[in-house]
């Protein structure tokens, strides 16, 4: 079966599901927006556009290089992110960024649909493949729909009710976003009507798709894979810390918990025994970072290059979430030796072993996230034991695991749909 495999980004996740069909076949072409082709015409003089403007695009590029599967089956539409990234540049609130978004989201969309006749199935992504699959249908192409995050009328209705409680969070990007959920809610469940076959990256992101009414029939869990791990996190000495080293990986916000976790680290006996690495882009109000205390060091986004090392130097990641479909820092953390504490609401929390390789706590509870971080300070020799636990979990489950699955669950997926391999 030849697949067209389309998102707008060629993001991680998203490599790995092209390199999974690739491998097995299957690949018939990656459709985008922005890519990073070294050797175009036409991105030599976007370079040089982009310098006029101060513009970083050799930045933007280096997250968008294909590397797991071959350059030529890329297509790109690159002109309305590119629009994008550069609106965005002057775009204060968010709104006119967001508007631009969807006008090129439509528009690519529509040109996929244009792209997909000769193949046999399209692999579309959640709220990006609404016209990708009306076409399919009508052309009796196979529809795959992947969902990488809870479903939207769930996570935004669990984070009203945070903005709700605590509402500095409130902004008129915030508001706006809420006056429009209802449509695009309802984008989101005529693809997934559409979709022959569903692919979720955890049990807790299926199970908020089958509380929305999706056949549950139609849904397969492939859960994320982890890094490969990495030699010196088996020879990595155990860190001697005076202190116990708590570190955040990712951006510091509401969805992610981190209001609840400077709550409960205020509540640390004695907080001298511990500090928390914050490296992340920050994404609370400053009346929120009014409680944090000397303990915590806020440090900005860093390169993974980097990043790796400091999981490396620490003793235990903390990743309280509100809502993720997955949360591939805990697999990160995983594959560097690092336990982790999460929350029910983690779809990583599949490959968490309460109490052997991590602890897992109620989401948005604060006492339970206290009485979590206390425990690794009062426990450092079972929480250096757990590193052991995390590496061997990141070692059984890895990107090639992934990829297996996923063309079982789709090979199965397809054929129950009654299509033809």
């Amino acid at each position: 079966m030849s697949v067209t495999l389309a998102h707008l980004m060629p993001a991680p996740f998203v490599q790995q599901v092209g390199r999974a069909l690739f491998e097995a076949e299957m690949l018939d072409q990656f459709a985008t927006t922005l890519v990073d082709h070294p050797d175009t015409a036409w991105l030599k003089t976007a370079h040089r556009f982009a310098k006029l403007l101060k513009f970083d695009l050799a930045h933007q590029l280096s997250r968008r290089a294909v590397s797991e599967f071959p350059v030529s089956l890329v297509k790109s539409y690159a002109l309305p992110e590119l629009l994008r990234l550069l609106v965005a540049r002057i775009d204060q609130d968010k709104r006119l960024t967001d508007v631009v978004f969807h006008w090129g989201l439509n528009q690519f969309d529509h040109w996929v649909a244009k792209q997909i006749p000769g193949s046999q199935a399209v692999y579309g992504y959640e709220y990006g493949c609404l016209a990708t699959f009306q076409a399919a249908k009508q052309q009796n192409i196979a529809r795959i729909y992947d969902v990488p995050s809870p479903e939207h009328d769930f996570v935004e209705n669990l984070l009203e009710k945070e903005f709700r409680k605590f509402p500095e969070l409130q902004s008129p990007y915030r508001q706006y976003c809420r006056a429009r959920q209802e449509i695009r809610t309802e984008r989101r469940r005529q693809e997934w009507q559409l979709a022959d076959l569903i692919i979720a990256n955890s049990e807790f992101t299926k199970a908020s798709y089958v509380a929305a009414g999706v056949d549950e029939n139609k849904v397969r869990v492939v859960p994320y894979g982890a890094p490969s791990v990495h030699p010196e996190a088996y020879t990595h000495s155990v860190p001697n810390n005076v202190k116990v080293r708590f570190l955040w990986a990712g951006t510091f916000s509401v969805r992610k918990g981190a209001h609840y976790l400077l709550q409960a680290w205020k509540q640390l006996h004695p907080e001298a025994a511990a500090q928390l690495d914050v490296y992340g882009a920050m994404g609370l109000p400053e009346s929120l970072l009014r409680m944090v205390s000397d303990s915590v060091y806020m440090t900005g986004t860093v390169p993974r290059s980097e990043l790796y090392p400091i999981y490396r130097r620490s003793d235990v990641l903390v990743f309280p979430t509100l809502c993720d479909g997955f949360g591939m820092v805990v697999t990160e953390a995983f594959a560097q030796g690092l336990p982790v504490i999460t929350t029910d609401r983690a779809g990583a929390a599949d490959l968490v072993q309460h109490g052997v390789n991590g602890l897992i706590i109620p989401a948005g509870d604060v006492q339970a996230l206290a009485e979590a971080l206390e425990w690794c300070i009062t426990h450092r020799l079972e929480l250096r034991e757990m590193r052991q636990a995390a590496l061997e979990t990141a070692k059984n489950w890895q990107w090639s695991d992934y990829r297996h699955r996923l063309i079982q669950q789709l090979e199965a997926g397809l054929m129950t749909a009654g299509y033809s391999l």
